[in-house]
């Protein structure tokens, strides 16, 4: 049984390290002022669904930078944005990846797609920069390069309690950590002690006993 209950709480030693790395990691990612980014380079027309750009509800800031030239960022419905691409080559994310911080691409469709900046669908428009106040979810964004060529797009999402969630994480962790370990130090010098005080009463009861 005591072999069994220090596994136990080795493992539990085990878990509050891993919560405490984690809420390091998240911690020094966000930054104080708790900004998560996600970043892709895309070489066609980009379609970022609701999956990614809903995920949160938080503001999400879409920015695009071309070195071709400027890039038309539009938002409307999730449906309005499928039927406008349709079967014209676009590129629409499909994962975001973590803790790699990059979304993932997928390619589809063969003809070209028309220039959709003058269409009535969009609830809102912008040049290089756009935010999604989320009010309206779900939305789609289409980031649309003027020239050909890539596009680094960014997602910036910011909170500033995220920051102080993951201190809380990590503080929690090392709190576990530092309690399971010192119950393992504990068990493992007591032994010797328990021992020692054993065969110290033992040899004061001989004495006695032969006295």
């Amino acid at each position: 049984m005591p072999d069994a209950r220090r596994l136990a709480v080795a493992l539990v030693a085990l878990v509050g390290l891993v919560v405490a790395v984690l809420g390091a990691w998240f911690a020094i990612t966000l930054g104080p002022s708790g900004t998560a980014k996600l970043t892709t380079t895309a070489s066609e027309p980009l379609v970022i669904g609701p999956s990614t750009l809903n995920r949160v509800a938080v503001p999400v800031t879409v920015s695009a930078t071309s070195q071709r030239g400027p890039v038309f960022l539009a938002v409307a419905a999730p449906q309005d944005a499928s039927d406008l691409v349709g079967a014209a080559r676009h590129q629409q994310v499909v994962v975001a990846e973590f803790p790699a911080r990059t979304l993932k691409l997928a390619t589809t469709g063969d003809a070209a797609l028309a220039d959709p900046t003058r269409l009535p669908i969009w609830r809102a428009t912008g040049q290089d920069t756009l935010v999604v106040s989320q009010e309206d979810a779900p939305e789609s964004v289409l980031v649309y390069p003027r020239s050909a060529g890539p596009v680094d797009v960014t997602l910036t999402w910011m909170r500033g309690s995220w920051f102080l969630q993951s201190v809380a994480v990590l503080v929690v962790g090392l709190v576990v950590m530092a309690f399971a370990g010192r119950w393992l130090w504990q068990r493992r010098r007591a032994p010797g002690t328990v021992h020692g005080g054993t065969d110290a009463h033992e040899r004061r009861s001989d004495t006695g006993t032969r006295a």
